[in-house]
């Protein structure tokens, strides 16, 4: 495929692995830590004297032997999301003939927004620099190898993803941006669809698309298993409605791009326990794939999973220091970290006070003046405040306002009611946490409650608004199998299992905080699409 985005480094793909670079770095990646299958080593004796054989999707089922159907091909996907579709197409066209196991019906994505560092633009260091900052962002936990793959070939695969969607109607909104990254400036290039229902219009586009070059889907037929021939994974195994199996043989290879498991509590509670008490935002992304791999000896990433959770207040994420007021109408944190994708780990404690059953315990809202655009210009050369994102500005009108402090409470009560917040807001309390706020500014000695920095205190004097905020939905997880430079799956022992890759939220480490960075808008879907199409085309030529 041809266009404006293609910087030629198409044949590059044909030798030195995924990242066309030749890349030797391996990243910083720890001991998985995680139990053996049941009957594959020793148990372990459980306290009332039975045999513990660890969590349940571990435990390995009979293999399946009896298929109702056979097919062939020289590739194999699991999964038509984003990374799955972007795996077909690229395997398709370096020649190969392909098979799909889809658990629903049609093809499925999630995200409204696809980075790609634009190679044009940004120099050499500065990629490298890009490169570090991910890793940075990630607590150094990063394969480099992997990130590197998105980088060098981000912009050919969100070129492609863009040209083939417009082809059926669903146009991009471009969305370009700088990030200072070590000192370089590193341009990037995003696809946005919040306009246009998503990414799923693309996708259906898409996906009608590669079924017309020959891919073969096999709809509503989750993979259940894979199937090994000569110690090397030569197929997937996929359950029918009427419980029938099918087999899909891969002569070079198959790709893992099932998504993650933020559908299935045990996985969820157990690879990523600060998960709880969220929201879960699907059920069919439930592991099933991802379980089917380590059955055969694939190790998934190291826990905690980076988990992305979405759920903010009214038309904008607005991501400015000012006071914040958890659901007792307290103040409860040094507010400089104002970042959506870490205020987590501050407002879990208040999921655990309602036993986990109502998410919206970790919701609260931030007070803020009515001169707030004065700070946003006086901070910006220290901070990374946020006012607003790729795709829609700041809308004041949509904020809680007061013209007293009381009247401010009372409409914040008003709405957290509306909402349905588990919270025990009273006029009161929430009056009594501003004017302590406002005291500390005009004694003028610091923050001596919570150690905020010092250009951050000014003080919030009616008429001001309430911005609600706080995060409670997980969208999903971004770690999944544990894989090498050319998203091979890795057993134990971190030798590469033959015939399994992983893509997307499937594969990992490529992230490794415990909360989704999101200083790279729209990396997420920019990584899933940017996998999928660079191991579908590498597995091709196998």
């Amino acid at each position: 495929m041809k266009n404006a985005m293609n910087v030629s480094r198409r044949d590059l793909f044909k030798f030195g692995g995924v990242a066309a670079m030749g890349v030797a770095a391996a990243g910083a990646l720890a001991g998985c830590g995680q139990p053996k299958l049941a009957g594959t080593g020793d148990a372990a004796a459980a306290g009332d004297g039975s045999t513990y054989v660890g969590p349940s999707f571990l435990q390995k089922p009979a293999e399946i032997t009896d298929f109702a159907e056979t097919h062939d091909f020289d590739v194999v996907v699991v999964g038509a999301g984003e990374s799955g579709l972007a795996a077909i197409h690229a395997a398709l066209e370096a020649g190969a003939t392909v098979g799909v196991l889809q658990s629903l019906s049609i093809v499925q994505t999630a995200g409204n927004m696809g980075a790609s560092i634009d190679l044009t633009k940004t120099s050499e260091a500065g990629i490298k620099a890009a490169l570090s900052f991910i890793n940075y962002k990630s607590d150094y936990r990063a394969n480099m190898g992997q990130v590197e793959t998105w980088a060098r070939n981000s912009q050919e695969a969100l070129a492609w993803w863009a040209e083939a969607a417009a082809k059926g109607g669903s146009e991009s909104k471009p969305y370009d941006y700088v990030v200072n990254c070590n000192g370089h400036d590193v341009y990037f290039h995003a696809n946005t669809y919040f306009h246009d229902e998503g990414h799923q219009k693309g996708a259906l586009i898409i996906g009608d698309a590669v079924q017309e070059e020959g891919a073969e889907i096999f709809f509503e037929t989750p993979c259940v298993q894979l199937y090994m021939e000569d110690g090397r994974v030569a197929g997937a195994i996929g359950e029918a409605k009427d419980g029938s199996h099918v087999l899909l043989r891969a002569a070079k290879g198959v790709i893992m791009a099932s998504g993650d498991y933020v559908g299935d509590s045990e996985m969820l509670y157990y690879y990523t326990p600060d998960a709880k008490g969220l929201h879960q935002a699907v059920d069919f992304r439930n592991g099933t794939g991802l379980k089917a791999a380590m059955w055969v000896g694939a190790q998934m990433c190291p826990a905690s999973h980076t988990k992305m959770v979405h759920g903010e207040g009214p038309k904008v994420r607005f991501e400015m220091p000012y006071l914040f007021l958890d659901r007792h109408g307290k103040r409860f944190m040094d507010e400089g970290c104002c970042r959506m994708g870490y205020l987590n780990e501050f407002t879990n404690k208040y999921l655990a006070e309602v036993d986990f059953a109502e998410s919206t315990a970790a919701k609260f809202f931030s007070i803020v003046p009515t001169n707030w655009e004065e700070h946003y210009e006086a901070w910006k050369p220290f901070s990374d405040i946020s006012i607003h994102n790729a795709y829609r500005n700041v809308d004041p009108e949509a904020w809680i306002k007061g013209d007293t402090l009381e009247e401010l409470a009372a409409n914040m009560i008003a709405y957290a009611d509306e909402e349905g917040w588990a919270h025990d807001y009273t006029v009161e309390a929430i009056v009594e946490s501003i004017n302590r706020y406002n005291e500390l500014v005009a004694a003028g000695e610091g923050d001596a409650d919570f150690g905020k920095r010092d250009e951050y205190m000014v003080p919030i004097e009616a008429p001001c608004y309430a911005v609600p905020r706080g995060a409670n939905n997980i969208d999903a997880l971004v770690d999944g199998l544990w894989c090498d430079d050319n998203l091979q799956c890795l057993d134990a022992d971190m030798q590469p299992i033959p015939g399994l890759f992983a893509v997307g939220n499937a594969s990992g480490p490529f992230f490794g905080n415990s909360n989704y960075p999101m200083d790279i808008e729209g990396l997420s879907v920019g990584r899933a699409i940017t996998t999928g199409f660079a191991t579908g085309r590498y597995v091709a030529g196998l």
